[in-house]
């Protein structure tokens, strides 16, 4: 009879222990979007503990860490839960990322890829992948991968402004002036793309769209118009 009783209590008792681990996650996750990211830290932990190897927790923690800077750690985390769970794809995508930054190129590409054959088309992860071959220049590579970007997301302004990088350094000026001016219609704020435009009409010996942007952005009280129209716009 207290072995049955053993038995049915049993559940009961890890019933509490996830409600208990959720509750305090969520308290995490509160104080994560709160940007209290210390609160957040010691919630998450005090769900592990009672829950651990949970690959969401884990993934959340991970997340916490990389805003207190502790890298180590939230590397830690991420490398975890892919020995948990060998699908979970973001957290390959957060490994390629931290691999990236710090210049880790093939590692950082062995973890993009881990990611893309799970999801092919994981926007993130293919504009960083992207990034890794403009810093490697390999221009063909990062020019297939931001072309299918943009195809992805036809508004996003910093897939086209990568793409616009990757063409200058191909020497595709025409197709680098065609990036920067669509990134400026989609954000008029940005003045990088006006200026990096100006610059590509000047190599593209297009002198007088050049000035014309530079004019623009003295409007804009850009640093470098002034020096730029007294060289090449004055005559």
């Amino acid at each position: 009879m207290k072995k049955t009783l053993l038995l049915l209590l049993l559940p009961f008792s890890l019933l509490a222990q996830n409600e208990k681990a959720f509750e305090v996650y969520g308290e995490g996750v509160r104080a994560f979007y709160a940007q209290d990211f210390p609160t957040a830290l010691a919630k998450y932990n005090e769900a592990l503990a009672i829950k651990p190897n949970t690959v969401g927790y884990l993934y959340n923690r991970g997340l916490v860490l990389l805003k207190l800077n502790n890298l180590k750690l939230a590397k830690e985390d991420f490398i975890k839960i892919i020995s948990l769970d060998s699908n979970y794809m973001d957290a390959y995508y957060q490994l390629g990322k931290l691999e990236l930054d710090e210049k880790q190129f093939d590692s950082a590409f062995f973890y993009f890829r881990k990611a893309l054959i799970i999801n092919p088309n994981h926007v993130k992860s293919l504009e960083e992948m992207g990034l890794l071959f403009y810093y490697k220049r390999k221009n063909k590579e990062a020019l297939d991968i931001y072309n299918k970007v943009v195809e992805l997301k036809p508004d996003e302004e910093q897939a086209f402004y990568k793409r616009a990088l990757v063409k200058v350094n191909m020497a595709d000026f025409e197709g680098a002036i065609k990036d920067f001016s669509k990134v400026y219609e989609l954000n008029p704020q940005n003045t990088i793309a006006l200026e990096q435009r100006a610059s590509a009409y000047q190599k593209a010996n297009n002198i007088e769209n050049a000035c014309k942007d530079w004019h623009e952005l003295l409007i804009k009280g850009n640093k470098k118009a002034q020096e730029n129209i007294y060289q090449f716009c004055v005559k």
